[in-house]
């Protein structure tokens, strides 16, 4: 019978055992560069090497990292190493690895595998054929891998393998390697832009006895010792501005939060989500945030270019437009800027200024719209269907969409001119929302009136509507100066700066059906 890959491997991790070798040494490894440093070192001048040469200064080099390809060729073994930098070429020759220290030749060659992560000293060298490498003196053994190792050309192609795996999809994937790699550095580019700035990072609870700052489902957990239902947060929101309540006029927290809905290409249960609060400020001025935090954000990725591709489209981040004749206060030059109903009126015809509601639910239908009861009940419901439906998957460009219907936003204050509308704003790009914010309601009153009536709206069947809070209007009641906020999904940022078509390939470890419980489904399917 012939033994699995699998089987082959932990015979060897005995052979290494029975040979006085520990496939899993307790001792640190202290390398002396990464791969990166070393082709920096030999790309110097006077220190680039000529084919066939090996470091006539013999700098001590030490590298560490995993076995990616492994290649015998006689009496010299070549090994592609790979680190968190990069990729370095070993050259390992049976006359010069005799085993005194580390392991022999013949052990590299008979017991080591790819996926192996191994230590190796020695000095630098460039092959016959060019290839700067490491010519080894001493190698051991770090950890030894007893499965079998993605294929170096092809890696992991299933993407379901990648997602419930991740580890197996770094490993195999540098692509893959290197974009969770950026999305680490669009995190700390996101807190450094906000603290260089002045905002303070709060933590809030995750936890939360009531739920808000957001219409969605929670998730629902129970607190043994307190006997108390808890929920997931949907939202930083009402308890940060809390904390503007008490005094911080610039906070923000970047943190994990979690919503009981679908999965699909741009949403996962659990997801990372940036909150901002800025205290004396409107919607105007925290939409500068937004487009500070993104441009700050593409920097680190794409340096100075102003346009990036993403899924087929090319997209300008140039902030052009000068906004402040038909908005009036607001300066600079900043992405496109249109009110829903502007919006919606450029796309459909449809002009909200001038219709009654029943017109509008007919010309709607007549564009194809189901609308259901509850966005029957006003024109503010329609108006917003419509704008959500119709118009905004065609927002291409950065598009800021402003002036929302006071029906769908029960956090933000009224608008300053318009009856029936609030001062809010959602960011769009390549039709999908990226940001929401506005000027944040601080009447303890009118809030009080706006979480009745989302209350009312929950009564009838909204699984979505915002519950009553009372600590949050007690919080208004102490008094808290005008503000403005905003949130970004995190995740859709990261995903939009790569050049991702889905959430679950820029969050390292998404939420994924068990796997017994996905065949039990498919039993029963057949």
């Amino acid at each position: 019978m012939t033994q699995s890959e699998a089987e082959v491997r932990a015979r060897k991790v005995e052979d290494l055992r029975s040979q006085g070798i520990e496939p899993y040494p307790s001792e640190s490894y202290q390398r002396s560069h990464t791969t990166e440093q070393v082709r920096d070192l030999f790309s110097q001048p006077g220190k680039e090497l000529e084919n066939g040469q090996n470091d006539p200064e013999e700098t001590p080099i030490k590298v560490s990292g995993r076995i990616t390809s492994k290649r015998d060729s006689g009496s010299i073994i070549f090994i592609d190493l790979r680190d968190s930098t990069g990729r370095i070429q070993l050259k390992i020759e049976k006359k010069i690895v005799t085993g005194e220290t580390g392991l022999s030749f013949k052990q590299i060659e008979k017991l080591l595998d790819v996926g192996d992560f191994v230590g190796a000293s020695g000095i630098g060298s460039r092959t016959n054929r060019g290839e700067l490498s490491v010519q080894v003196r001493e190698l051991i053994l770090l950890s030894k891998a007893t499965i079998p190792f993605p294929d170096a050309y092809y890696g992991v192609n299933d993407p379901e393998t990648c997602r419930r795996h991740r580890e197996m999809d770094l490993a195999g994937n540098l692509e893959s390697f290197q974009r969770f790699a950026l999305r680490s550095k669009i995190v700390q580019s996101i807190r450094n832009y906000l603290t260089e700035t002045g905002f303070y990072e709060i933590e809030t609870p995750v936890l939360q006895a009531i739920y808000g700052g957001a219409a969605a489902r929670p998730f629902i957990t129970h607190h043994n010792a307190l006997d108390v239902d808890l929920y997931l947060r949907i939202a930083p929101e009402l308890f940060l501005k809390r904390a503007v309540c008490g005094g911080f006029e610039r906070v923000f927290e970047l943190g994990r939060v979690f919503r009981n809905e679908g999965v699909d290409s741009t949403h996962n249960p659990e997801f990372t989500s940036l909150e901002v609060y800025q205290a004396y400020a409107d919607y105007f001025d925290i939409l500068g945030v937004v487009e500070e935090v993104f441009c700050y954000a593409a920097k680190t990725v794409h340096g100075d270019k102003q346009e990036i591709e993403y899924q087929g489209e090319t997209i300008s981040l140039e902030r052009k437009y000068d906004h402040s004749e038909k908005f009036p206060g607001f300066a600079g030059k900043h992405w496109q800027v249109k009110t829903m109903v502007e919006a919606v009126k450029d796309d459909t015809g449809l002009d909200f200024e001038i219709l009654e509601l029943a017109d509008a639910i007919s010309k709607a239908e007549q564009l194809g719209l189901h609308l259901s009861n509850l966005e029957k009940q006003s024109l503010g419901y329609v108006l917003y269907a419509v704008f959500d439906k119709l118009v905004a998957p065609k927002l291409i460009q950065p598009t800021f969409i402003i002036d929302f219907p006071v029906e769908v936003s029960p956090l933000a204050k009224g608008h300053r001119s318009k009856p029936g509308f609030v001062e809010r704003f959602e960011l769009f790009i390549a039709g999908t929302e990226y940001s929401n914010g506005f000027s944040e309601l601080n009447d303890p009153k009118e809030q009080r009136k706006r979480f009745e009536e989302q209350l009312a709206q929950k009564n009838a069947g909204d699984d979505e509507a915002h519950p009553m809070d009372e600590d949050f209007i007690e919080a208004l009641s102490l008094g808290m100066p005008n503000c403005a906020g905003m949130g970004i999904g995190v995740d859709r940022l990261v995903m939009l700066l790569t050049n991702t078509q889905s959430i679950r390939d820029v969050v390292m470890f998404p939420t994924m059906r068990p796997l017994k419980d996905r065949q039990e489904n498919n039993t029963e399917e057949k």
